[in-house]
């Protein structure tokens, strides 16, 4: 029990450098999904590829345009950046599917729709819904899909992420954990990470 305890909140802490690695597309094209991301942390602007941060994901190494902006990061959150955009999800595209259509799932989805948005106006709902289904599309006896693909899988071109709000409501989620028991569920790691 403890230990399911301790795996929750560390999932739910883990949710903003999730919703971080989610909301990193600025411009993609349609067949191929997002080449190019944007970061914004506080005052800070800029945009790195996908490439460099597979690449970071997968053999910790940074490359030249990677390192220019982990100077603005600390260690800890480096780190977490990586291990959650190299993370591999069990839940496959009709689980997450039948959980966006539920009133929990919505509302997660709508939530991080205000942080992650693919215009200044517009809520991220349904541009996050659908490259995690497509990330998910994988078949059941498959290793599971990260961060990485749904970046890979993201329908839009522009995607904007607000860090304040991203980190305020990380902490909402941390402090209401008995409300998002689904999202536990979809949103497991495979045991073997």
């Amino acid at each position: 029990m403890i230990k399911h305890q301790i795996k929750s909140s560390h999932i739910f802490q883990s949710f903003a450098i999730i919703a971080l690695g989610l909301s990193l597309a600025l411009r993609s094209q349609p067949a191929l999904g997002a080449e190019k991301v944007k970061l914004i942390y506080g005052p800070f602007n800029g945009r790195i590829s996908v490439a460099s941060l597979e690449k970071y994901a997968t053999t910790g190494e940074m490359t030249r345009e990677f390192r220019l902006y982990s100077k603005f990061v600390d260690r800890e959150t480096l780190a977490q950046l990586r291990y959650w955009l190299g993370n591999r999800f069990e839940s496959d595209r009709v689980e997450m599917y039948r959980f966006s259509k539920t009133p929990e799932g919505e509302k997660f989805f709508q939530d991080l729709g205000t942080v992650i948005k693919t215009h200044p106006q517009r809520n991220g709902f349904y541009a996050i819904r659908s490259a995690l289904i497509g990330a998910a599309d994988k078949p059941n006896n498959s290793d599971g899909w990260t961060i990485i693909e749904a970046m890979h899988n993201f329908p839009t071109e522009d995607l904007q992420i607000n860090t304040k709000d991203l980190f305020k409501l990380q902490k909402f989620w941390s402090d209401n954990q008995s409300d998002y028991q689904a999202a536990l569920k979809i949103f497991r790691y495979k045991e073997n990470n």
